[in-house]
């Protein structure tokens, strides 16, 4: 199994929007993929996104 993970830095204050729109979006993007985890930082490194999906394989 192959895991893709993405680090987004937001600007201070941004991530209750951005959470709101990704949620809204994501209905569509699970038919791609399904999620397998959505996080935001509260300590260490604040105002980052994280997300992952994983894949079977690289096809």
């Amino acid at each position: 199994m192959i895991f893709e993970m993405r680090t987004y830095t937001l600007q201070p204050g941004s991530i209750p929007e951005v959470e709101k729109r990704w949620t809204e979006a994501l209905t569509e993007r699970v038919k791609v993929s399904p999620l397998g985890a959505f996080f935001h930082t509260e300590v260490g490194p604040l105002n980052r996104i994280i997300h992952i999906w994983p894949y079977d394989d690289l096809q």
